[in-house]
């Protein structure tokens, strides 16, 4: 329950508390790039980027994506695998193919611009509430919240809010503490007041609360309950997965897979492979894997190591392989359309999902190794990459 004490009525006194923090947001502001000019176009992109990523991770991947897509007609007109590419490494890969669909709607229906409307920003793909009202709020100062994590913590630790993090009752409890304290007029600041306040002081671990200029209207600090709120919601069980992959190497070119166009990570390239059946060891998975699916029967097998990454729900060992001496390929692959050669030295180019893309580094620092003790394997010079077809197989 929302304390009265702590949210003065703005029919009888003025928001102190507002203003209070928004004099220390002008003397303790983060310097952002897309602050300098607000410009909506900028606005949007850092706002999808931090979409569950830190503002430190995604600073670099942004100053890279607008040197590439400085404007929206740029990203409109640019070729799916170049936006992916770009995007490499900021993981929810979904996030990059709607900003490209909301481009194209913004070119061909908005007149290239960002629009200015809250329900119009909803209906672009990519676009909840959260993310319509900080563009609203921080790209055109208009009146609305926007209470991402940081602020959805200031705001359970100001109000003394006991319903766990992510429930409905407590998405409707900073809904309304957002709206009741935003000063009108103030938004962009007011908001990203909230940002910087639960960035820098408002921790989720050990907040700096002698720091804080609004401590003194802190239901949970006046009650000891700092370090509880907000309440944690249940954890799922995480989900232990075992999956596999192979660098397999052909005549100076590596055999990449493309992902389906929907799913997890779809459309990006990977190294062939998948979940390791139950009860197999990986190498042994990963042949009847490449059997199953391509109908190629892999050669000697060397580890490359195992790589361990987490997504949301579950946690993953990759286990990487190089196979340098393949059996003769088939005539026939399964799922040719899919496969594509490429040569080593172009392997920088299409799109990996993080893990992949550290498989295959190793891979090439193996090669620069041995390149440089002057062992017979070397890097081949570049050559446009080849898709997968019959004489493919039946030549390489």
């Amino acid at each position: 329950m929302v304390s009265k004490d702590i949210l003065p009525n703005r029919e009888k006194e003025p928001d102190t508390l507002s203003e209070e923090l928004l004099a220390w947001f002008a003397a303790n502001s983060r310097k952002l790039p897309w602050r300098i000019g607000y410009i909506p176009y900028q606005v949007w992109i850092s706002e999808i980027m931090l979409q569950q990523t830190q503002v430190k991770t995604m600073l670099a991947y942004y100053d890279r994506w607008m040197v590439r897509f400085p404007d929206i007609a740029s990203i409109a007109q640019a070729p799916e695998d170049d936006v992916l590419r770009l995007w490499e490494g900021l993981g929810y890969y979904a996030r990059a193919r709607n900003i490209q669909k909301a481009a194209r709607i913004m070119v061909s229906d908005l007149g290239g611009k960002v629009p200015r409307d809250f329900d119009v920003l909803r209906s672009l793909p990519g676009i909840g509430r959260y993310t319509a009202g900080a563009i609203m709020s921080i790209a055109f100062n208009a009146d609305y919240p926007a209470a991402d994590a940081n602020a959805g913590r200031i705001f359970a630790r100001l109000g003394d809010i006991a319903h766990p993090s992510g429930s409905k009752e407590f998405c409707d409890s900073v809904d309304r503490m957002a709206w009741q304290l935003l000063p009108r007029g103030r938004s962009r600041d007011f908001n990203q007041a909230l940002m910087d306040l639960g960035s820098l002081v408002c921790l989720a671990k050990e907040p700096l609360c002698v720091q804080c200029p609004i401590s003194g209207r802190c239901e949970a600090l006046y009650k000891g309950f700092t370090g509880l709120r907000p309440v944690k919601a249940g954890k799922k069980a995480v989900i232990q997965i075992a999956r596999a992959a192979v660098v397999m190497v052909r005549k100076g070119k590596v055999l990449i897979r493309r992902r389906p166009g929907t799913g997890l990570m779809a459309h990006l390239w990977e190294l062939p492979g998948g979940d390791v059946p139950s009860g197999m060891s990986p190498q042994k998975g990963v042949g009847r894997l490449w059997e199953d699916e391509l109908g190629i029967r892999l050669g000697p097998l060397e580890s490359l190591g195992v790589i361990k990454h987490s997504h949301t729900a579950f946690r993953v060992e990759l286990h990487a392989f190089l196979c340098n001496d393949p059996n003769p390929l088939p005539r026939a692959v399964k799922n040719a359309q899919q496969l594509q050669w490429v040569a080593i030295a172009e392997l920088e180019k299409p799109a990996f999902p993080s893990a992949h893309r550290r498989i295959i580094r190793a891979f090439l620092e193996r090669l620069r190794c041995a390149s440089q003790a002057d062992s017979p394997v070397a890097i081949p010079k570049a050559k446009k990459p080849l898709p997968v077809s019959t004489q493919d197989f039946s030549n390489a």
